[in-house]
C-alpha cells in the first residue's frame, strides 16, 4: 500500500508563517492550469488546495488522502459541486485510466514508500497530453551532504531527491514541460551548507538551514516563497515539476 507519513498543513493548528506562504504559493501556482478541466488532488490533505482549485473552475475536483482525520477536515472546507473529497491511496485511486486532465501532487512524493508505484499511477489515470503537477523538496537544501538512500532528516520523509534525480524519476513516464522553483539560495550558501556537513555532521548542516529560516518571523515575504521558473544555475529549496503524459 502507498503509504503516506503524516505531515498536514491544516488552519486548525499552528505552523510558521513561511511554512503556510510556501503552501499557498504552490496552491495558487497549480490552480492556473484548473479552468475547465477534470482534477485530481493525490494526497489533498485538510483540502485548501482542493478547494481552491475547485473555486478556480475546475470542471470536476476530486481530492483524495490516506489519512480519515484529514479528509473529515476537508470536507467541512469545501462543499463546492464540483469538489469529491474521498480516502484513497497515493498508489491506488481506484479511478478509471484515463479519467483526468490534471493530476496534482504537492509535496507528496517524498512521503510515498514506492515512488514509481505512484509516478505508474498518475500516469494510468491522466489522459493522453494530461498534466502532471509534482512537487518536492530539494535534498541539496534541506538535507545537504546525504545521498537519496539515506533517510531525511524530516521523520515523515520516506527520502528526498535533487534536482537531477526528481527530473530523472518524472521522465521516466512523463516529458517535462517546465521546472519551477520556491525559495531560492544563492549557490554558495549551498557550497557552504555542504563543506559543513562533510566536515562535521549533516545534521549540523540541517540544523543551520532550519535556524536561517526563523528570519521569515521578522520578514515575512510571499514574493521569496512564490513559485518561479528555474532559468539559471540558482538552486531553490523545492522545486516544482510541470509534466505532460504522452
Amino acid at each position: 500500500m502507498g503509504k503516506i507519513a503524516v505531515e498536514r498543513n491544516s488552519n486548525r493548528d499552528w505552523l510558521p508563517p513561511w511554512t503556510r506562504l510556501e503552501h499557498e504559493a504552490r496552491y495558487d501556482f497549480a490552480a492556473r492550469f484548473m479552468s475547465g478541466k477534470r482534477v485530481i488532488d493525490c494526497a489533498c490533505g485538510t483540502g485548501i488546495g482542493a478547494v481552491l482549485f475547485a473555486a478556480k473552475g475546475a470542471l470536476e475536483v476530486r481530492a483524495i488522502d490516506s489519512s480519515a482525520d484529514a479528509v473529515a477536515e476537508a470536507r467541512k472546507a469545501g462543499s463546492q459541486s464540483n469538489l469529491q473529497i474521498a480516502l484513497g491511496d497515493a498508489t491506488r485511486t481506484g479511478l478509471p485510466d484515463g479519467y483526468a486532465d490534471v493530476f496534482i501532487s504537492l509535496e507528496t512524493i517524498e512521503h510515498v514508500e514506492d515512488d514509481v508505484a505512484f509516478i505508474e499511477e498518475a500516469f494510468r489515470v491522466l489522459k493522453p497530453g494530461g498534466t502532471f503537477i509534482c512537487s518536492t523538496p530539494n535534498r541539496e537544501i534541506t538535507n545537504p551532504g546525504t545521498t537519496l538512500a539515506d533517510a531525511p532528516w524530516n521523520p515523515y520523509h520516506i527520502r528526498e531527491y535533487n534536482l537531477d534525480e526528481f527530473r530523472a524519476r518524472l521522465e521516466s513516464r512523463f516529458e517535462i514541460q517546465g521546472v519551477y522553483g520556491q525559495n531560492p539560495v544563492h549557490p554558495g550558501h549551498v557550497r557552504v551548507m555542504q563543506r559543513l556537513a562533510e566536515g562535521t555532521r549533516p545534521a549540523w548542516a540541517i540544523k543551520m538551514n532550519k535556524l536561517l529560516k526563523c528570519r521569515w518571523f521578522l520578514l515575512p515575504s510571499p514574493e521569496h516563497h512564490a513559485v518561479r521558473p528555474v532559468l539559471n544555475d540558482t538552486p531553490f529549496e523545492f522545486y516544482v515539476l510541470v509534466c505532460r503524459r504522452p
